[in-house]
């Protein structure tokens, strides 16, 4: 035990800020936590527009222990913040919360622990979250903490293009706003508007400006993530984003990409001809781009393809330069007469409050950390949040970090050697660089990412258990959505009835016979994987990722058993199509592994047709369902 308990500060008060000041209170710290801004909800509450709703569903989009009944919604940004309030509210952390002020400087103290310089005020910009009336007391202030959170996250400032001719465009009277100035469409109806950018908020930006705009374009450097779609079928589209998908062998990852493909082709069940339109659009741009789960990041939004199929918003190639009122772009094209460019260009990695160089540049690229946290000589600095998960969510991944560092913190457990932390650092490196070499530097792959992190709590799901002590709760931990309740079945924090009860509740996407037919061609794959990691054949990269990993193990074993028994009573012949099967299943996946820098070809396998939806399911099945 600790006679003294240690003293934090925490910066920001989005999930970061939020899931960090509950994790400290759970093991007996308390924080005092900064933020900027009048409320808490971090870049929801202070760069989002109205119309805004989250990317990721309430399939999974909510902390561990304070789980959304409704599963099947993607929150408008003013459901999403009344939930952040219930979470500080029933976890008693609303006094840790010091509004309007910012960190301006922190200073590492050579005796230990940080200076930090606040500076009160009302610092709001005016957004339609904030009250319209602030009283505070302007004042600053330095105190001295032992140990540093930053939760301000990846989104700290916005990153503006520095185009040239900006200045004459705007003396013309085009209008140029970054997207966190963006607030409603109907400030651009009727005009001209290019749209730069196409991650989630230009896409979103892009749909809704279609709607209202006279013309809108798209102008594209590399084009978007993966395009997914919110809904798909009448569930929400991240439905079907479940461990056993997420836990396949990467380099597998032409075959994901042909199976997109197939399904948003797979038109019958979509009844708006338009939305047909658009699952085709996406369908060619994430094959052409050769983007998929395991490629690159999502852009977990249809707002191009539908401005682009609904309204008829045009693409562009990147922004070149502007004269006057025209855009000039990098494909040889331009657009003249254009009123307004709103660059969706992201933000920055930036902590102002880092004066020291040396330092700032320490921090500058989060994948070179110690789970994107803690710098190997830097023990008393920690960063929640600069991490942005090629899918499912970001909340989880912010969450389990508070988790770790609590436990730091408060004793229970120690950092692991410096050694063993550089060793992680460069296997995480590695497999990033592997797997999602053109992915944001902030990128992490999820589940690689937070069941490391659950190791390290000791909190990890144990699937070769639950296998056997409880089949009815391992069929939904395996084949439903992903749920964040996994990581509270055992160890630190653990919640197991609440746990249980929640992956209980988890719903499946609606389509049985498709998906079936698609859980089915991933369990092979998964278990090609087995055979991989039974046999120690192929690269490590062959291995399945996360806690499915040993389940898919005992499998393959279970299956040379069963060969070998087959043998011991003379079975030759079922013992041989056996063994031929498993040889060619796991030839097949080594095959597509050894050539994944090529589309694959799918009339070369019968696990492509295999998957294509007109296995899964008739038209007769489509009338019955719809």
């Amino acid at each position: 035990m600790q006679d003294k308990k240690p003293t934090v500060c925490v910066v920001g008060a989005g999930i970061a800020g939020l899931a960090t000041s509950k994790e400290l209170k759970d093991v007996g710290i308390s924080c005092d936590v900064y933020e900027m801004m009048p409320v808490i909800g971090g870049v929801f509450a202070h760069y989002g527009w109205k119309e805004g709703k989250l990317t990721s569903s309430t399939c999974f989009t909510w902390f561990s222990d304070f789980p959304i009944e409704d599963r099947q919604k993607h929150l408008a940004w003013p459901e999403w913040l009344a939930y952040l309030a219930k979470y500080v509210e029933h976890n008693g952390t609303k006094d840790c919360f010091n509004f309007n002020c910012k960190v301006v400087e922190t200073k590492k103290v050579a005796t230990g622990g940080w200076d930090v310089t606040v500076h009160r005020k009302n610092w709001s910009n005016g957004h339609w979250t904030h009250p319209e009336k602030i009283d505070v007391v302007e004042e600053i202030f330095t105190k001295h903490y032992d140990y540093l959170v930053m939760g301000s996250g990846l989104h700290h400032g916005p990153s503006m293009p520095e185009w040239e001719g900006a200045c004459s465009f705007k003396e013309a009277g085009g209008t140029l706003i970054h997207s966190a100035e963006f607030r409603k469409a109907e400030d651009f109806a009727g005009k001209n508007v290019v749209v730069v950018g196409t991650g989630e908020s230009g896409s979103d930006i892009s749909w809704l400006c279609s709607k209202v705009a006279k013309k809108v374009y798209i102008s594209y450097r590399n084009g978007p993530g993966t395009l997914f779609p919110h809904n798909i079928n009448g569930n929400t589209a991240d439905i079907r984003d479940s461990r056993l998908q997420y836990s396949l062998p990467r380099p597998v990852w032409p075959l994901l990409l042909e199976g997109q493909k197939r399904f948003f082709n797979n038109i019958q069940h979509e009844d708006n001809k338009a939305r047909q339109k658009a699952f085709k659009f996406a369908a060619d741009q994430n094959y052409k781009s050769k983007n998929c789960i395991f490629t690159i990041n999502a852009c977990k939004s249809f707002g191009i393809p539908k401005a682009v199929c609904f309204n008829d918003a045009e693409v562009k190639g990147q922004v070149c330069h502007m004269e006057g009122k025209t855009v000039y772009f990098k494909d040889g094209s331009k657009v003249e007469d254009v009123d307004a460019v709103i660059a969706a260009t992201g933000f920055k990695i930036d902590i102002p409050a880092i004066k020291d160089m040396e330092l700032k540049k320490k921090y500058a690229h989060p994948r070179y950390l110690w789970k994107n946290m803690v710098a190997v000589d830097e023990k008393e600095f920690f960063l929640v949040g600069f991490c942005r998960p090629h899918q499912i969510n970001l909340i989880t991944c912010c969450e389990m970090q508070a988790r770790a560092l609590s436990q730091i913190i408060s004793g229970k457990k120690s950092f692991p050697s410096d050694c063993e932390m550089k060793a992680d650092i460069e296997k995480t490196v590695e497999h990033m660089a592997h797997t999602f070499s053109r992915g944001y530097k902030g990128l992490v792959d999820f589940i690689f990412f937070n069941d490391g992190l659950a190791k390290f709590i000791g909190c990890e799901p144990n699937y070769v258990k639950t296998f056997f002590t409880d089949p009815m709760m391992w069929i939904p931990m395996t084949f439903a959505a992903f749920q964040p309740s996994q990581y509270r079945l055992s160890g630190p924090g653990a919640k197991p009835k609440q746990a249980r009860d929640t992956i209980m509740k988890t719903p499946y996407y609606k389509w049985r016979k498709e998906r079936i037919s698609r859980d089915f061609n991933v369990f092979l794959l998964n278990f090609a994987g087995g055979f991989f990691d039974l046999f120690g054949i192929g690269g490590k990269h062959l291995r399945m990722q996360g806690q499915l990993r040993p389940v898919f193990k005992m499998f393959a074993m279970w299956y040379v058993m069963a060969v070998l028994g087959l043998v011991a009573f003379d079975q030759y012949w079922p013992a041989g199509v056996m063994s031929f099967s498993a040889f060619q299943l796991c030839k097949f996946v080594a095959g597509i592994s050894a050539s994944d820098k090529e589309n694959p070809d799918p009339n070369k396998s019968m696990f492509m047709k295999l998957s294509h939806p007109s296995f899964a399911y008739t038209k007769e099945d489509e009338k019955k369902m719809m």
